[in-house]
């Protein structure tokens, strides 16, 4: 039995696919207003020329809420990827 077979590959790839939106969107929600600032600073310096563009407490909204939508997708993704098949009843 070989170790490394086409469906496993094929597994580990739905397993990344459900897992990483998640662990995204529970560092959006999570991070500290010192992380959202430096991350908004740099996004505004490469998009617009200067860093203070966006006001902080929008860019936090709009990092809360896509880190709500990333959690749901995970979820998502997991229920039709993988769990699907073994909560199913045949």
């Amino acid at each position: 039995m070989e170790l490394l077979n086409i469906a496993f590959i094929i597994l580990l790839l739905k397993i990344t696919f459900c897992v990483l939106p998640g662990v995204l969107g529970f560092f959006l929600i999570f991070s500290s207003q010192s992380t959202k600032r430096r991350m908004r600073n740099i996004i505004c310096s490469q998009l617009f020329g200067f860093s203070h563009a966006i006001r902080t407490y929008k860019f936090a909204r709009f990092l809360y809420a896509t880190g709500v939508l990333s959690v749901l997708l995970s979820l998502t993704a997991s229920w039709f990827f993988v769990l699907r098949v073994y909560i199913q009843s045949k």
